[in-house]
């Protein structure tokens, strides 16, 4: 029940906003698109909707409108025999009617003073980035391909195919253990200290491109090929900045929201009665006692 009732309350939401626009139309944005009883709704009401979806939802919906109209008519529908039926004046969804609004308005309050509020300048990233250059480092990373047989005798005998020619990948595919076998092999890119201590060792002699000898792990016998490497370093700012903006903006938006409620308290008013909360969690504590059983 509670959930249907969220569900197109979600959906009306955009058309209360929408008959709140005093927007000048159009001759093409007042066309009726469809007629449900003594409700109209026109290319203006469409677009509107179209508008406050995502933008991945927009795609889809635009490629079939026609669609999307049959479920502006079913909401329509369900409201009005609701409204016929007063379920609008049943007590379950004036108490969810009630709790929407208090969440929309607190959404439009928080906006208004902390979101709105959030702004990061370019001399504030730079600064952070200037402050922070380790926390922007990059380890090296080595990227490698590997089979995985259970036989050391299977592994030599692999590597004897390799020698005359036999491509790594393929035999990866055809003959490997291990759940990497599918991608031929590839275990992409790793940093020191992520894989097995024997295995990660043999990487690390190898030049890209080149192939180890047999490697034995607690998994089995590899055969190992470095495909790639990538030198650490220091993120430079431009590469950095879009992390650091996300960052500062958190940290503004905990401050900003943390600075109102602390005004509203002042403002309002509120006393936390901590002997009433001890005394409850006594009374809990005692039922819970006896239900169980314990003393």
């Amino acid at each position: 029940m509670k959930k249907v009732i969220l569900f197109i309350g979600a959906l009306a939401i955009p058309a209360i906003i929408l008959c709140g626009c005093g927007k000048k139309q159009s001759p093409a944005d007042a066309r009726v698109l469809v007629r449900v009883s003594n409700k109209s709704v026109t290319e203006s009401d469409l677009k509107t909707k179209l508008a406050k979806l995502p933008p991945y939802y927009q795609n889809i919906v635009s490629k079939d409108k026609k669609r999307y109209i049959e479920d502006m008519i079913v909401e329509i529908l369900c409201y009005e025999e609701g409204i016929r039926k007063g379920i609008d004046k049943d007590k379950e969804v004036r108490e969810l009617i009630s709790e929407a609004k208090k969440k929309i308005v607190m959404a439009k309050v928080i906006k208004n003073e902390v979101e709105d509020k959030v702004i990061v300048t370019e001399e504030e990233k730079k600064k952070f980035y200037d402050l922070n250059k380790d926390s922007f480092r990059t380890p090296d990373m080595w990227r490698a391909s590997h089979i995985l047989v259970a036989d050391e005798k299977d592994a030599n005998a692999i590597l004897d195919e390799l020698s005359k020619g036999a491509k790594f990948e393929e035999i990866a595919k055809a003959r490997s253990i291990d759940a990497t076998a599918s991608r031929g092999g590839d275990v992409g890119f790793f940093r020191a200290g992520q894989l097995v201590p024997d295995f990660e060792k043999a990487c690390l002699k190898l030049d890209v491109g080149q192939t180890s000898g047999v490697v034995k792990t607690q998994f089995g016998y590899h055969i190992i090929k470095l495909t790639d490497k990538r030198e650490g370093g220091v993120q430079s700012y431009e590469e950095a900045k879009r992390a650091i903006e996300t960052e500062l903006k958190k940290e503004k938006r905990s401050e900003l929201f943390n600075k109102m409620v602390m005004s509203l308290k002042d403002r309002y008013g509120v006393h936390v009665f901590e002997d009433a909360f001890k005394a409850m969690e006594k009374e809990e504590g005692q039922k819970a006692r006896a239900t169980s059983g314990k003393p």
